[in-house]
């Protein structure tokens, strides 16, 4: 049991359990250690689950990063130092009680997620997201008795039972989710930092398209984050949309099932627009400051890209600052190769 907080469930629930054949592969690169296990098949990541509390209701969450390297090191999380310099107001305050964290928001995982493509894929002709914070909800949070700051995402509401295939009480990418083993299921994104690929996870943005897109909640507070804190993304808006080096925004939205609610059957089949890192964690150095950072600055690259892009380098003269931010906890290398 990790010392985050301490699990306590009238009911255990378990819902879309994955497969056991779901399994690790041992060459997987991992960014940190807490991780339970990676599907590069289905392309998912098992995470270990918290139970918390948002104004008297009970919320789940997972921990992917802390700015305090002592806390990283003992919860097995990304170290990013930066998140402690993304200001008041875009960092909440939680509280602890009998060890369970009581966050002062949450997010609001009732409403239908959409996303109808308009004519040339992206734009759209309309998006919302599926999940919408409050006011007072931010997944990187300041808790009492813990030093630093924590990137911890909520990614479930309520006792159960738990809907992994509509997601009205669980994020949009959340496809399994366990209170007896504690731990839940993610669709990941895949993408590319420095040439390599590399899958993460995309849990929050401060744009309301951007959260439908990526199946994030919007979460207006990250608008207010300080850019010390953030770390450059860059998106292609069009890209090569066949062959085995498929890329963009325009691809994601016309050739992958972006509209469908994402769930373990179709996990595998749920595209990404194989956007482009600035930087990730130093495996080799994990505890080390490197400048990688969970909250990233978008920038977007125009429409008539021929070529698959993989190296930031090559993404940063052409692209453009597009006025929002995600939350996008780096997990692994992608050893079988994000296509």
């Amino acid at each position: 049991m990790r010392s985050i907080a301490i699990i306590a469930c009238a009911a255990a629930v378990v819902v879309g359990t994955p497969a056991a054949s779901a399994a690790t592969p041992p060459n997987s690169a991992f960014f940190f250690s807490s991780i339970v296990s990676v599907d590069e098949g289905k392309h998912t990541v098992t995470l270990p689950l918290h139970r918390g509390l948002a104004k008297g209701e009970t919320v789940w969450y997972v921990v992917t990063d802390a700015s305090n390297v002592s806390v990283a090191r003992k919860e097995g999380v990304d170290y990013a130092p930066d998140i402690s310099n993304l200001g008041d107001a875009a960092i909440a305050k939680a509280t602890t009680s009998a060890g369970i964290v009581k966050f002062p928001g949450a997010p609001d995982f009732s409403p239908l997620r959409s996303y109808i493509a308009g004519a040339n894929g992206f734009p759209p002709k309309s998006a919302k997201p599926g999940g919408v914070a409050d006011e007072a909800y931010s997944p990187f949070v300041e808790v009492d008795g813990r030093e630093g700051v924590l990137n911890a995402p909520i990614v479930a509401t309520g006792d159960g039972p738990f809907d992994v295939t509509t997601h009205s009480n669980t994020e949009d990418r959340v496809v399994a989710i366990d209170t007896t083993r504690n731990t839940v299921t993610l669709v990941l994104a895949r993408g590319f930092v420095d040439g390599k690929p590399v899958f993460y996870l995309s849990t929050e943005a401060s744009d309301p398209i951007a959260a439908s897109v990526e199946r994030a909640t919007y979460v207006p507070r990250l608008a207010k984050a300080d850019s010390a804190g953030a770390i450059p993304i860059g998106v292609i808006a069009s890209g090569p949309q066949i062959g085995s080096n498929v890329q963009g925004l325009a691809y994601l939205a016309l050739k992958t099932p972006l509209s469908d609610d994402a769930t373990l059957a179709n996990a595998a089949d749920i595209g990404s627009p194989f956007n482009v890192l600035s930087l990730a964690p130093d495996i080799a150095n994990p505890y080390a400051e490197n400048g990688y950072s969970p909250l990233w600055s978008v920038f977007v690259a125009g429409d008539g890209q021929a070529q698959r892009l993989t190296s930031y380098a090559d993404v940063a003269p052409i692209a453009k600052p597009a006025g929002f931010e995600v939350n996008c906890p780096a997990i692994a290398f992608d050893t079988g190769a994000a296509q």
